[in-house]
């Protein structure tokens, strides 16, 4: 069972051990900055910025951060989901993604975004999976897909 709680004192270190690296090497090794503990300390600074832990049967698998302008309560942005290395290719990265969009379907969000990294099929083929349509909008970070809820 999926479970999103958000990010506290209790969970944001291990939050911010999470990996994509398929070599099993922690964030702090990776050779760049740990992206979860970035969107953490940002979130910080943005109140419309909500990071979240995802846990599946009361085990953390991962971590997403959306945007919620509160002038725009209907759009949310996600600006960072991801699922730990070790719970990839479990069919949970879909069952996580289902359980983000049915939480901000029902605080009243009716359009999301996601900028998805250049070359990172996976994550475009799951987006679309779910109904993700690219936009055509491009920026340094990667492409734009929205999805209407």
């Amino acid at each position: 069972m999926i479970r999103i709680k958000a990010v506290d004192a209790q969970n944001i270190l291990d939050v911010c051990e999470l990996t994509t690296t398929q070599d099993g090497v922690g964030v702090a090794m990776e050779g760049r900055f740990c992206r979860n503990a970035v969107s953490i300390a940002e979130a910080n600074y943005h109140p419309e910025m909500h990071p979240n832990a995802i846990y599946h049967n009361n085990v953390l698998i991962g971590f997403f951060m959306y945007q919620r302008a509160e002038n725009q309560a209907d759009t949310a942005t996600i600006l960072r989901f991801m699922v730990d290395d070790r719970f990839q290719q479990k069919g949970l990265e879909g069952k996580a993604l289902e359980h983000v969009l049915r939480g901000l379907k029902i605080q009243g969000v009716r359009k999301v975004s996601i900028v998805i990294e250049h070359a990172n099929e996976t994550v475009e083929d799951l987006c679309r999976s779910f109904g993700f349509r690219c936009t055509g909008e491009t920026d340094k970070a990667g492409r734009c897909y929205e999805l209407a809820l």
